[in-house]
């Protein structure tokens, strides 16, 4: 046999394995691709090989690598990160507080004997919810900015209701 028909030979098996493998598991075809190229040394060559990687430079930042290198320098985190964690603090401050204060008044509306005492609690409890609508609804509006802020990768603040933040703590939104 001439080395025209081996080499036709030959490179009618290696399609044929080729159209095997593209049949299939997709991640086992590029693993072995890739295994095939090492060992075919196709990797041996590659510029910077056997130094360590530059993780200086961020791709996704396009724009702001000087603001954010200067921020790093400086051990400051981005407006948007702040933002959040001063949003995230009052929130955790909020629920703490709905805590506390259903602790309280269920411990004494439960204890009171006379109709004025828990009438003075009712009405001490729907004030202080009260409250808490409007602390929420301000919240609300510094997590619509911070949504509005921060860089689409970066997950979002869920707005709070008062009804679900009443739930986490187990009170009940009526004193009774």
């Amino acid at each position: 046999m001439d080395d025209y028909m081996k080499d036709s030979m030959q490179n009618a098996v290696e399609k044929a394995k080729h159209q095997q493998r593209m049949r299939g598991d997709w991640n086992d075809l590029m693993e072995d691709i890739i295994q095939e190229g090492v060992e075919k040394g196709m990797f041996d060559n590659l510029p910077g090989k056997g130094k360590p990687l530059d993780l200086k430079s961020n791709h996704f930042e396009a724009g702001q690598e000087l603001a954010h290198s200067i921020l790093k320098e400086n051990d400051l985190p981005p407006a948007w990160i702040m933002e959040r964690n001063q949003v995230l603090a009052e929130t955790a401050e909020l629920r703490a507080e709905i805590a506390r204060k259903w602790a309280w008044h269920g411990e004494r509306f439960t204890a009171v004997t006379t109709p004025n005492e828990r009438d003075r609690l009712t009405i001490s409890w729907d004030d202080t919810c009260l409250k808490w609508i409007t602390q929420i609804e301000k919240l609300n509006k510094r997590i619509n900015t911070y949504n509005l802020k921060r860089p689409s990768a970066n997950m979002e603040l869920f707005k709070l209701n008062l009804e679900a933040e009443l739930q986490r703590a187990g009170a009940a939104r009526w004193l009774r």
